[in-house]
C-alpha cells in the first residue's frame, strides 16, 4: 500500500504551460524585461525556473527572487 501519491503537472496530467508562461512574464516585467511574444517563454515549461530566468536576463543573484515573484 502506498501512503504518498505524486502528480507531475508539467504537461503529463494538465497543460500548465499557459500559467507558467504568464507567471514568468510577470516576473520578467518586474525586472524591466519586456516579453513581446508570450510564446517566447515556452522554454520556461519543464526546466528549472532559476536557469530559465537567468537565460532571459535576470541576474543570477536575483533568480530566486524572480521565482518567488
Amino acid at each position: 500500500m502506498f501512503d504518498t501519491i505524486l502528480f507531475d503537472l508539467d504537461g503529463t496530467l494538465t497543460d500548465s504551460g499557459e500559467g507558467i508562461m504568464n507567471c514568468a512574464k510577470l516576473a520578467l516585467e518586474h525586472y524591466g524585461i519586456e516579453v513581446p511574444d508570450i510564446n517566447a517563454l515556452r522554454g520556461f515549461v519543464g526546466p528549472p525556473l532559476l536557469d530559465s530566468f537567468v537565460k532571459f536576463g535576470v541576474p543570477a543573484e536575483e533568480a530566486m527572487n524572480a521565482v518567488q515573484i
